[in-house]
């Protein structure tokens, strides 16, 4: 099919990368799923040369099966991507595909490089299939026009993107090299396995199994050549080996005798470049079901327990390989995750662990050191596994990908590269093992990736389960923590931002790609080297690029800006060996000179040698700045902090004594005999400035009163601040999700409406969700009856007690001296105030089970109010980027006839204390 008259569609390519700025779009229309494929498209149109200028004015493009497609031009640009807007056109229902048309003029002959983002469709150039959700490519384009076509099967909000390179003009060298690598790890000698019919996925395929083998490298790879495809089972036996070549159907025939034992079948493709190189690529198809799979991996497991002692593994193996049997299980069945793709490279590479861990233990293998680490989980050849732990958090198990060094030794410490996903999981098992992270590096490093349980921005639950992962691997494994490094893409960039931010002293340095701080935090980086990866097109570059670069010292700030490059372009520049490498020169600084931190939150008070232990209950932030001279002076600023602590030794500054100046006040530090010393504001009407009195601290002196983790953590309920946490300060009622958690309902119910009221809004806090592109939190929090959890259970977790009448609620009833608020049938007492009629309140305080934990207390005394109560239908998580959420961040909040309102505790106490002239 060829289209012409496309001079309105035309798209210059000269020496700038280029978008397409305007495409004729054709449809929707309905094509069969995979149309295109090695198959034919073009014969669903009732001719074979299209002038599409014409058929905008003739209402369509003729159907061969009657009826017409519609056709108009496109010009409009979406503000955000910089691509065509598609939000003209509404969602495109099965198996309707929706092309835009456009010419692409190209000023010169060179190479082209197409970056297209995940979810385009198919990319047609001259009539030639070079693009089907297989990832970036290649082509030499000749000088002229050339017809662009792709065929969209959804339309996406608004990750769509194909940014179009060619020998464009680069100042950056920065972005140079990045783009070299690029290209060298994703596109040179590379190439695609597609289906031409839709993948059965889990159910197993059909024979025969229809392929098309496409190159992404257009370049190297020449077409004029015979690729050989080997067939194996999961054993590695080989089974069958045939011809094949590039870009055409083909197929292939199994029957029960070669897929006899089993579960896949393994087509492993060589073929080779213009200088007779050769490369491989593997392609995995199941067979069969995927459930009838792991039924067999788990007798193979039942034989391997009876032939082996299970006492043999360490406890982290065992873990493991339930973990991999959980995971097959779980993807028998379609996800939660909605966006959850199916990946057969998963599947593979957890059936070929299993069997490898079963065939050793009947071979009386067991101790191979390709397979085992002694205290470790198992690994494979290079270092790689899959490893997992039951999170505190939800009870639920939880994995990790990691690479050991090939010379890894518990004898010896290793940089840690922290690998943050951009969703829940991004990376698993085989991208370890096709990326072989810090090959050639002179320096080895641990490389690590696990969930921080969805599109969580790194906040609240994402904080939770990151902090949760990371002491795991801390524990399990030997790493430096002088060098600790974050990296991520867009989520994964913010999380990195939001830890670095919270945490600066537990970090070496960041490197992050198109994802934002909290711009009013960023003083607390002024330690922290920062790379930062933006494209000039992003819609976030203001907050994302603009604002760091001309908040944070250049010193130990890099920025990269990609020239004609949105959001999703900068997607492909993440994990490459320029962002990975550029951390390891970079080692944490224990005892910097300088330090500046700001805090909204009590859980994040620890800045270098500096810990702030009690904020202003009526402030919403508070500041620390601290500036240190090599003969021991310290000039100490403090705004809105009541107590704050300097933590100072012989062991960090070689002295005797030091000297701290706070205002106009000196205190003299004896480093000989203390390292804490704690300041206390004092207040007086007197003196209208603040003062702090010093109290000198040993080391272990302070271990009797403190624990490990924070001098906070003692401190949880304040004598000054009756019913508040100092570590909730500007958490709110999100601080119940910040460790193990139990919902817990009543017993019993007045009326079925009741209980179905009470019980929805108890999924609705069992399952909260963010308001990104993907919705889905990975955490399932247990919800019981209060007559099925236990004193020992409730003293060990924070609680949600829902109920709408709190004489049925039985832990309620049992601890009702202990609530903050006095709720009853015809009302509430919020301090001495008392208001009649309906209501839903929600308050955190601390749990009367233990000092250390919280409860959230969700109360109503008409079952309708939780259905209107616009949190209780669903709890959307905020990002700490965005600050203190209005209502979410506070202790209680109240919805009554008066409306909804949300407030603390100590604002309500400071307004007592007003009307009584205090």
């Amino acid at each position: 099919m060829r289209f012409t008259h496309l001079e309105k569609a035309t798209t210059v390519l000269s020496d700038q990368p280029v978008r397409l700025r305007s495409a004729y779009a054709v449809g929707p229309v309905m094509l069969p799923e995979n149309c295109g494929v090695g198959r034919e498209w073009s014969s669903y149109f009732a001719h074979e040369d299209w002038n599409l200028e014409k058929a905008c004015d003739e209402e369509g493009v003729e159907l061969s099966a009657g009826g017409k497609a519609a056709c108009r031009l496109l010009t409009e640009l979406d503000p955000r991507t910089a691509e065509l807007n598609l939000g003209v056109f509404p969602p495109l229902a099965e198996q309707e595909r929706l092309l835009l048309v456009s010419n692409l003029r190209c000023m010169a002959a060179q190479e082209v490089i197409f970056r297209p983002f995940e979810g385009t469709g198919q990319i047609w150039i001259d009539g030639m299939l070079v693009y089907a959700e297989s990832g970036p490519f290649r082509s030499y384009l000749e000088e002229g026009d050339h017809t662009v076509v792709i065929i969209a099967a959804f339309i996406p909000e608004e990750a769509r993107s194909i940014r179009i390179s060619g020998n464009q003009v680069c100042d950056e060298p920065d972005v140079t090299e990045l783009h070299r690598e690029f290209v060298e790890r994703n596109i040179r000698f590379h190439m695609a396995w597609l289906e031409v019919e839709k993948s059965a996925g889990r159910e197993g395929e059909d024979s025969p199994i229809l392929f098309y083998l496409l190159r992404k490298d257009r370049i190297d790879l020449p077409l004029d050549q015979t690729l050989w495809v080997e067939v194996t089972n999961d054993e590695g036996k080989k089974l069958d080996r045939f011809p094949a070549h590039w870009e055409q159907e083909q197929s292939y025939d199994w029957d029960e005798e070669k897929a006899r034992n089993t579960g896949m079948l393994h087509f492993s493709v060589t073929y080779r470049d213009h200088e007779a190189v050769e490369h491989h690529f593997v392609y995995s198809a199941l067979v069969r079901p995927l459930s009838v799979v792991v039924e067999g991996l788990q007798e193979e497991y039942d034989r391997y327990i009876q032939a082996r002692a299970i006492d043999i593994l360490h406890s982290a193996q065992k873990i493991q390989i339930k973990g991999l049997l959980e995971e097959l299980k779980r993807l028998t069945d379609l996800p939660e995750d909605p966006f959850e793709i199916w990946d057969y490279r998963v599947v593979r590479e957890y059936i070929k662990l299993l069997k490898q861990i079963f065939t050793c233990g009947h071979n009386e293998q067991l101790h191979s050191p390709s397979l085992l680490q002694e205290e470790h989980i198992f690994l494979s050849n290079d270092g790689i596994g899959e490893g997992f732990f039951v999170s505190r958090l939800d009870n639920s198990l939880q994995r990790y990908t990691i690479q050991l060094p090939r010379s890894y030794s518990t004898d010896r410490q290793y940089p840690l590269i922290v690998l943050m996903p951009g969703k829940r999981y991004e990376l698993g098992l085989p991208d370890f093992q096709n990326r072989g992270f810090g090959q050639g590096w002179e320096e080895e490093a641990i490389f690590v990736t696990f969930s921080c349980r969805g599109v969580t921005l790194g906040s609240y639950i994402g904080e939770a389960a990151f902090l949760e992962a990371l002491d795991v691997i801390l524990q399990a494994y030997r790493v430096d923590e002088e060098r600790i490094y974050l990296t991520g893409y867009s989520n994964g960039a913010y999380a990195a931002w939001a830890m670095a931010q919270a945490y600066p002293s537990r970090f070496a340095a960041i490197a992050v790609i198109s994802g934002a701080p909290h711009p009013k935090h960023l003083i607390n980086l002024l330690n922290m080297p920062i790379l930062n990866v933006c494209g000039d097109q992003d819609y976030l570059f203001a907050q994302a690029y603009t604002a760091p670069v001309t908040e944070l010292p250049s010193d130990h700030f890099k920025g990269v800006v990609e020239q004609k490059s949105n959001h999703w372009d900068t997607h492909e520049l993440r994990l490459l060996d320029g962002v990975l490498g550029w951390l390891m020169q970079w080692k944490r600084d224990v005892v910097p000179q300088r330090i500046a931190y700001r805090t909204e939150r009590g859980r994040h008070n620890r800045a270098y040698w500096l810990e702030l232990t009690r904020m202003d209950e009526n402030e919403e932030y508070a500041e620390l700045y601290g500036e240190m001279s090599a003969t021991g002076e310290l000039d100490i600023e403090a705004v809105h902090a009541e107590e704050f602590i300097v933590h100072l030794s012989q062991e960090v500054m070689p002295l005797e004594l030091a000297q701290v100046r706070i205002g106009a006040r000196i205190f003299v530090l004896d480093l000989r005999e203390y390292s804490r010393f704690r300041f206390v504001k004092t207040h007086s009407h007197k003196r209208p400035s603040p003062e702090y009195r010093l109290i000198a601290e040993r080391e272990e002196e302070s271990s009797e009163c403190f624990s490990k983790e924070s001098d906070a953590k003692k401190e949880i309920v304040d004598s000054k601040s009756v019913g508040r946490n100092v570590l909730s300060h500007g958490m709110g009622v999100l601080d119940v999700y910040m460790d193990r958690l139990h919902i817990v309902l009543p017993s019993s119910y007045a009326t079925p409406e009741e209980e179905q009221a009470v019980r929805r809004t108890a999924n609705a806090l069992a399952s909260p969700r963010t308001a990104t592109w993907n919705p889905y939190i990975g955490v399932h929090y247990p919800v019981v009856s209060s007559n099925d959890i236990t004193e020992e259970a409730l003293a060990d977790s924070n609680v949600i007690c829902v109920t709408s009448g709190l004489s049925r609620h039985e832990l309620l009833q049992k601890h009702q001296a202990d609530l903050q608020i006095t709720c009853t049938e015809e009302g509430y007492t919020l301090g001495d105030e008392f208001t009649a009629g309906e209501y839903c309140l929600l308050y955190i305080q601390p749990s009367p089970w233990s000092a250390t934990q919280q409860m959230l207390v969700v109360a109503t005394n008409s079952p309708r109010m939780l259905g209107k109560n616009l949190f209780m239908r669903r709890l959307i998580m905020p990002g700490y980027f965005n600050g203190l959420h209005p209502y979410l961040n506070k202790e209680i909040i109240v919805s009554d006839s008066k409306g909804v309102r949300a407030f603390n505790f100590t604002s309500l106490r400071h307004a007592q204390q007003k009307l009584q002239g205090q």
